[in-house]
């Protein structure tokens, strides 16, 4: 019988380890950090990649379900589940920072594929949220093309270790302000040219 508690803990302290050394860390270093040997860690997950892309998998698969509780809530509007759903991130791992993301993307390409495939289908239920919105009136009608590149182009700027750290911001407050400023847009509730606005 598999100890899933001890599953548990390699995945978190794997998660740690790419938070201090990134994706170069080692299985000794694992070890030592969860004090037990090779051989256990050998018995849980075969290499270190199949250790990383299990993580991977299972923070898409908890991101995919929280999406669709969010999608099915009543109580929710579509500005609300809008909102929501681009800010949704993974609780596998308190501990999780930016740069367990910049470190797959940059290393392990094949890996990020994943990450991408989830984007593309977070942008699918994205496009439904707008068009319902267009359709209630919460949201004006807009061309999501353009919306769906200015989001994808944002995105993989925030991706950017540098950027984030010039700016002194995490990804996640990067993608706050940018939902934020799609919303509410630019222009002050106060400004003169939307009060003249019948």
């Amino acid at each position: 019988m598999e100890d899933w508690s001890l599953r548990n803990r390699i995945i978190c302290e794997a998660i740690k380890e790419m938070n201090d050394r990134g994706v170069k860390f080692t299985m000794d270093d694992l070890a030592r950090r969860l004090g037990v040997s090779k051989r256990t860690l050998y018995e849980n997950f075969a290499s270190k990649e199949e250790l990383i892309s299990y993580i991977l998998h299972s923070a898409i698969a908890e991101l995919k379900e929280k999406r669709e509780l969010i999608m099915n809530d009543p109580q929710l509007d579509v500005t609300e589940k809008f909102k929501q759903i681009m800010l949704v991130r993974p609780s596998l791992c308190p501990e999780t920072t930016d740069r367990v993301a910049f470190e797959i993307r940059k290393f392990m390409p094949e890996q990020w594929k994943t990450v991408e495939a989830d984007i593309e289908a977070k942008w699918r239920l994205i496009e439904t949220l707008v068009q319902e919105g267009e359709k209630t009136g919460r949201f004006r009608s807009v061309f999501f093309p353009a919306v769906w590149v200015m989001f994808r182009g944002s995105f993989h700027e925030f991706a950017n270790q540098d950027f984030l750290l010039q700016h002194k911001v995490t990804m996640k407050e990067m993608i706050e302000y940018m939902v934020d400023i799609l919303l509410f847009g630019l222009a002050a509730k106060t400004s003169p040219d939307l009060e003249s606005q019948p």
